[in-house]
């Protein structure tokens, strides 16, 4: 079920106006700050926050049409594009999803026993296997395609191409950057770090 958020109304110079007292910023960077304020930032973070509680819903209602896991779902949809005609190695899916090769391997095991995902010997390593989807696995996930296609036209209604290709490569950007943020967070509360200095 949709939640239904009230959003508020675009920034304005009087938006700050409500509060006399200064608060220190949680952002430095002046091209994310307007007019000194990081008033929209704030409210950006929070509304992708909110977004990605909703994309997560709207995948699983994807999943559901075909019979899998969101997981699954989107390791069927990578599949579909990569796969080509003798499969795709488990290490080179993972590398696109940008997710661990055992995370992989673990629902292409449950995949296999829905028949949805094959295995197949790797001609170019024989330690390792390439997956690629069964006819049942593609025609299940075809056969909803036409609600993904109208749920993905709302998604992106109004949304230029240009908007596009800048979101594109915003979210080329954002995804290193959330990457180092952690890895940076990760090193300040490791033992021995900066936060363990007294």
């Amino acid at each position: 079920m949709m939640m239904n958020i009230n959003v508020a109304t675009p920034f304005r110079r009087g938006a700050r106006a409500r509060s006399r007292e200064s608060f220190p910023l949680s952002v430095s960077l002046p091209a994310v700050l307007i007019e000194g304020s990081d008033y929209e930032f704030r409210r950006l973070i929070h509304r992708m926050i909110l977004n990605e509680g909703r994309l997560v819903e709207i995948r699983k209602s994807f999943a559901r049409k075909v019979g899998v896991t969101g997981a699954q779902y989107t390791m069927m949809m990578a599949l579909l594009r990569l796969q080509g005609d003798t499969g795709i190695a488990i290490g080179a899916l993972a590398d696109f999803l940008e997710v661990t090769g055992p995370h992989v391997t673990g629902e292409v095991r449950k995949l296999a026993a829905k028949g949805y995902v094959r295995k197949s010997a790797n001609p170019k390593d024989k330690r390792g296997v390439l997956i690629s989807l069964t006819r049942q696995g593609k025609s299940r996930l075809l056969s909803a395609f036409a609600f993904i296609r109208s749920v993905n036209d709302i998604l992106f209604q109004g949304v230029t191409a240009e908007e596009f290709r800048t979101i594109v490569r915003f979210n080329q950007k954002f995804m290193k950057n959330t990457a180092l943020a952690l890895d940076g967070i990760e090193r300040e509360e490791r033992p021995g770090g900066r936060r363990a200095v007294r």
